[in-house]
């Protein structure tokens, strides 16, 4: 089996290009579904943020399960070969486990170190657990992928003084006009994004502050945690004209505000400056209102320009966070690898067992039969202790040679030597397995 991984991100694509493979929930359903009826990838979960769209896989081929992946993208959402064929980037083995663990310790982040990522890791990896895309070896490697930026965060400085995307965002509002004082804000979404947001807005000084979202009641609840008002998501229109800040995100497929829409509230406006933040994939805000006068428009692209200059001190931390990173990766790999044995040894010891249980059934009728429950339990356990000790030598050496890629010849070997290819039948394996444990 081979761990791939196939996606896009903010250093490869476009924000109009990551837009077209932004995964919803629903999106996530119809691929586990899709992939699950075909075959070539056994095991799946989708990442998609407002900066990526990645997916990881196992599968037996790696290059069967390429072509799956992308032929998913291209029922699901519509993404076409020739759109991403310039911008998608594709990694198997150590590589694919290697790019995992650095997302997740925000290597790979639009801001060098930021945290924010592994929840959304962890986050689609659990709503993977919930379709049942996953098991054992997905559910290895995103757990170590957790464990692993726990480590990168507690034994770096990388992500000391951290700041987000939304921090980025307030503050360049901030520099721009000076203050937040007589200026009127509206949120839209209720998310941990908006939460954020809302928390750098009401530190740095922001008092006229509005919420609205899809859900009433959480945005209420988010409004009412910084002395913010509440709007009714349907009159969010009607408020316009009174905001001169919006910031944007949510998880909606489609545009909030239209060009149309930000016109009419500019004249009443009498185009008055107003600011708009955009901090959702797929795009909350017409992009074209840019065109507008006096409108101010900054999505995640353009906010990718401010933070490149912001990283330096970061960067210093960063070599150290990659070493940390390789060693995990090539532990984790080391264990994967030992998978590919994992059958054979179950098989040999399955047949080991079943020879010394009929060895020492035999004994025991026969000439043995008089011996007390206590010595036959004793010659039981005797028996048991040679053949894993026998066994012992084996094993540890196919686990070994599973890790140094000379797995495909150690268990052609084993099954030559041992005749093990019956008990290797994949059902009944299982069965008898479970039993001689």
């Amino acid at each position: 089996m081979q761990l791939i991984a196939l996606g896009i991100n903010h250093k490869t694509a476009a924000l109009e290009t990551r837009e077209k493979v932004a995964f919803a929930d629903k999106h996530k359903a119809q691929a586990y579904v899709y992939l699950s009826e075909r075959g070539a990838v056994e095991q799946c979960v989708i990442i998609s943020t407002c900066n990526r769209t990645e997916i990881y896989a196992l599968c037996e081929e790696a290059s069967a399960g390429r072509a799956e992946l992308i032929a998913m993208l291209e029922v699901v959402r519509g993404a076409t070969v020739a759109e991403l064929e310039h911008c998608m980037y594709f990694y198997s083995g150590l590589n694919a486990v290697t790019h995992l663990f650095r997302v997740a310790a925000g290597l790979d982040s639009m801001i060098l170190g930021e945290t924010q990522v592994v929840g959304q890791i962890r986050e689609a990896y659990d709503h993977a657990c919930d379709l049942e895309a996953v098991s054992k070896e997905l559910h290895a490697l995103f757990q170590h992928a957790v464990r692993c930026a726990k480590k990168v965060q507690t034994e770096t400085k990388i992500n000391h003084n951290s700041i987000s995307v939304s921090y980025i965002a307030v503050d360049m509002i901030k520099k721009e006009l000076g203050c937040f004082d007589n200026l009127s804000v509206l949120v839209i979404g209720a998310g941990k994004m908006s939460r954020l947001t809302l928390k750098h807005l009401h530190d740095l000084g922001a008092r006229d502050i509005r919420v609205t979202s899809r859900t009433y009641r959480r945005a209420k609840d988010l409004a009412y945690l910084f002395n913010g008002k509440t709007i009714d998501f349907s009159r969010k229109k009607e408020t316009l004209p009174a905001i001169d800040i919006i910031i944007s995100s949510t998880g909606a497929p489609h545009l909030l505000l239209r060009k149309e829409d930000l016109a009419q509230v500019m004249e009443t406006r009498n185009h008055k400056p107003m600011f708009v933040i955009d901090i959702a994939v797929p795009r909350d805000i017409d992009p074209s209102i840019k065109d507008l006068k006096n409108v101010y428009l900054y999505d995640m692209d353009s906010l990718q320009q401010v933070v490149a200059g912001n990283q330096q001190e970061r960067k210093k931390e960063a070599s150290a966070a990659a070493e940390i990173i390789d060693r995990e990766a090539e532990e984790f790999l080391a264990w994967f690898k030992t998978l590919s044995v994992t059958p054979v040894i179950k098989a040999l010891r399955l047949k080991a067992d079943q020879i010394r249980e009929a060895e020492t059934e035999k004994a025991l009728g026969g000439k043995l039969s008089r011996l007390s429950d206590k010595d036959k339990k004793a010659i039981e356990n005797l028996t048991r202790s040679i053949v894993n000790a026998i066994l012992k030598d084996p094993i540890v050496r196919m686990k070994n040679d599973a890790v140094q890629e000379a797995a495909d010849l150690c268990i052609d070997t084993m099954l030559q030597l041992f005749d093990l290819q019956q008990e290797l039948d994949e059902d009944s394996i299982k069965e008898k397995w479970e039993e001689a444990k």
